[in-house]
């Protein structure tokens, strides 16, 4: 007996040797593919300075957060400048969520003050007479951010990169 028969309409149709017709397997239902997020901030760092050269790549997703580690005159400080648009490129770009802040190639360069991109430097750049807490919340002030939601930033950040202990210290207690 074959596991295949021919119907009148010349179709083959699949038997089970008992004769019956085979039942329909339910398929898995396919989940909706969730589009990746595109990165916060996609960078090509490529500055000349005089006989430094930097060659720096960045990807980084939503919500996370990233140190620059490296040696003295790595370029740590050389590419924070960079992306904060403190620093002109040689060539590259800055895209942060989607909006392209710097492009050599295209001379597009938007002004510091306009990137909403903020730096903390650990140089005499901090006010020593505030806080740490006050001089991170410094930034979104000068902004326009209410005292109270500027604190709240301010304190939020702190805690992400595990600074909250030390959101009262002065800048000469930190390093």
């Amino acid at each position: 007996m074959s596991d295949s028969t021919t119907a009148d309409n010349g179709r083959s149709e699949d038997a089970l040797p008992d004769g019956k017709a085979p039942q329909p397997q339910s398929q898995p239902q396919s989940q909706p593919q969730s589009q990746p997020q595109p990165p916060a901030l996609d960078a090509r760092l490529l500055v000349d300075r005089g006989d430094f050269h930097l060659d720096a790549t960045l990807q980084i997703a939503p919500s996370e957060v990233v140190a620059l580690l490296g040696p003295n005159g790595a370029g740590k400080t050389t590419a924070l400048r960079a992306l904060a648009g403190l620093l002109p490129l040689s060539d590259g770009h800055v895209t942060v969520r989607g909006r392209r802040l710097d492009d050599a190639a295209a001379r597009l360069f938007v002004p510091p003050d306009k990137r909403n991109v903020g730096v903390v430097f650990q140089d005499y750049l901090l006010f020593p007479h505030l806080s740490a807490l006050d001089n991170v919340a410094f930034g979104p002030r000068c902004r326009g951010v209410v005292r109270a939601r500027s604190r709240a930033l301010a304190a939020d950040w702190l805690a992400r990169v595990g600074l909250a202990d030390f959101a009262h210290a002065k800048p000469r207690r930190l390093s």
